[in-house]
């Protein structure tokens, strides 16, 4: 809850409530003391040539339970564009309170090596309730023989 700045109390009055409420609750014992958040990892498959590139990218939860979640391509190699820019909740190959596997597809035009950046983004539902969260994972997008560029 955001309190207006006519009701915002002094600082020091804050930093003491906010260590008796620490101290009280035991926030501080959950999950390793931190808030729910997500852990996500890509990997596309290579190709020989062009043709359909395969991507996956896994999210876990981390300190809380998988709500719901999305994939965002946040930039492809030129050489190989995505066939969709985004995977819904509902697309997910799997999906479970521990998280959700996405899978994604490149339509790779020709020959080359580089990178596809994606936003993972989730809610997950702690002991203090639920959150959104995010996180910005890459992959290595090779077709045909990998150039000596990296």
């Amino acid at each position: 809850m955001r309190l207006r700045a006519a009701n915002r109390p002094s600082s020091a009055f804050a930093a003491l409530a906010l260590g008796f409420l620490t101290m009280g609750s035991g926030v501080g014992a959950r999950a390793g003391g931190q808030d729910p958040a997500i852990g996500a990892a890509a990997k596309c498959d290579p190709v020989p040539g062009p043709g359909k590139i395969h991507c996956t990218v896994r999210v876990r939860s981390i300190g809380g339970k998988f709500s719901w979640g999305d994939v965002i391509v946040l930039s492809a190699p030129p050489f190989a564009p995505p066939l969709r820019t985004r995977v819904a909740a509902g697309d997910a190959s799997r999906s479970d309170a521990e998280g959700a596997d996405f899978e994604l597809a490149l339509a790779a035009t020709g020959d080359g090596s580089g990178e596809l950046r994606v936003r993972a983004r989730a809610v997950v539902c702690g002991e203090a309730g639920c959150r959104p969260v995010t996180a910005d994972v890459s992959a290595r997008v090779t077709v045909g023989a990998e150039g000596p560029s990296r």
